[in-house]
């Protein structure tokens, strides 16, 4: 069951990745909005499952994938 963003594009289970800078990448599990960010994400990591990181929208980015399961 997909849960759609109360805030922003990307729907809970959606896997994003960090545009720039340090890397990170995985599922959308929450959503956040600050006075200095109105739309953020909540993506846990898929190298380090149980950890997670919040960033702004403009931050971050789909993971495409190939017709055969790999990341782009």
């Amino acid at each position: 069951m997909k849960i759609h963003s109360p805030l922003g594009t990307w729907c809970i289970g959606t896997r994003l990745r960090k545009k720039s800078g340090s890397s990170w990448q995985g599922p959308v599990v929450g959503y956040y909005s600050t006075e200095l960010t109105d739309v953020g994400y909540c993506i846990e990591s898929e190298r380090e499952p149980g950890s997670v990181q919040i960033y702004p929208a403009s931050a971050l980015e789909p993971v495409e994938t190939n017709i055969d399961g790999s990341d782009k």
